[in-house]
């Protein structure tokens, strides 16, 4: 398969390469640096790729690939400069973030040819997956979009992905492990080898050793809404069955992942600065935190917003006012 190669600038030395020692993997074209005749040399030549050779480049040519660029990122055309060192700088400080690839003198025609291919496979596969990832996302969306006339049919639309969700190897983390003493008593007996001779005061610090112990093996809840009185109604809601830690920012609820551990997070979608979205996305991009499930907790019912939202794949959602009943069987089923 030969790439179809659009090549235009002043590093005639270079173009030549590609028409000479390259056209085995390049099926090439040249165009001038007229800004109407690379664009007919797009639409009619339909390259693969676009390759700039720069030398000497005059601003305003440079300057014109910024409004290039879009046309070639719509029709998918990744652009590749060559040239020296300086010249692909001062290139770039002008058209910013318009190459894809950039290539740097000296070179020779075998080394160029390898790395182009390179970047052309790489970037196939990204493609390919990438196509493949709005698929999945078009399912979901799809799914949503057949259930959203009630909170009820909202939730229960979530409920219904779950299937799909775990299909994509959505880490889950172990169920939650049933505490090792049913009452403060038997905690002090066992912890103290059911020993019938304690003293009070030893049985008191047996009781409370146990209680720490019992505490550590109890699941961690990070919950983060910028309502006070929300944060307050979840936390008794909770406490007695978790360790709950509240935030009232998405700032601050990252900040506290930076130093400590949770098992759940319960997200409120709408906050002002960073909104749930931006911090699920966050937590989802840092490798100490992209395993860590989160429950959507939210007022919104807009079915745009919940379609971007399970993109990113919380492992619930549910919507405001908040059921007790349906929190604790969602956390329940997630980390036990």
């Amino acid at each position: 398969m030969k790439y179809k190669t659009l090549i235009t600038g002043k590093n005639t030395a270079v173009i030549d390469e590609f028409f000479i020692q390259m056209d085995d993997v390049f099926e090439v074209i040249s165009t001038s640096l007229r800004f109407n005749d690379i664009m007919r040399h797009i639409k009619y030549f339909n390259p693969d790729i676009f390759v700039y050779c720069v030398n000497n480049e005059a601003r305003e040519n440079i300057a014109q690939m910024a409004t290039l660029k879009g046309s070639l990122s719509r029709a998918r055309i990744p652009v590749i400069l060559i040239g020296s060192k300086e010249e692909c700088n001062e290139f770039e400080k002008i058209a910013v973030n318009v190459a894809n690839l950039t290539l740097e003198k000296p070179f020779t025609a075998a080394t160029l040819k390898e790395h182009i291919l390179k970047f052309m496979k790489e970037r196939k596969l990204s493609m390919e997956m990438r196509a493949a990832e709005q698929e999945r996302e078009e399912q979901i969306r799809s799914e949503i979009r057949k259930r959203t006339d009630s909170k009820e049919d909202l939730e229960q639309a979530f409920q219904s992905l779950a299937a799909m969700l775990e299909e994509d190897d959505i880490p889950q983390p172990a169920p939650r492990k049933q505490a090792a003493w049913q009452g403060q008593s038997d905690s002090a007996k066992q912890f103290a080898g059911d020993n019938e001779f304690l003293s009070a005061k030893e049985m008191d610090f047996a009781s409370e050793t146990a209680k720490e112990q019992e505490s550590a093996k109890r699941q961690h809840i990070l919950v983060v809404d910028d309502d006070p009185l929300m944060l307050k109604m979840l936390k008794e809601h909770l406490h007695g069955d978790y360790d709950v830690a509240t935030a009232v920012s998405g700032k601050i609820a990252l900040k506290f992942l930076e130093r400590k551990k949770t098992n759940l997070i319960l997200l409120d979608y709408e906050m002002p600065g960073e909104n749930g979205l931006d911090v699920l996305e966050k937590v989802r991009a840092n490798s100490a935190t992209k395993d860590i499930p989160v429950i959507f907790l939210t007022g919104v019912s807009d079915s745009e917003k919940i379609q971007e939202a399970l993109v990113l794949r919380p492992q619930s959602y549910l919507l405001k006012p908040i059921n007790r009943e349906k929190l604790l069987e969602a956390i329940t089923k997630i980390i036990g």
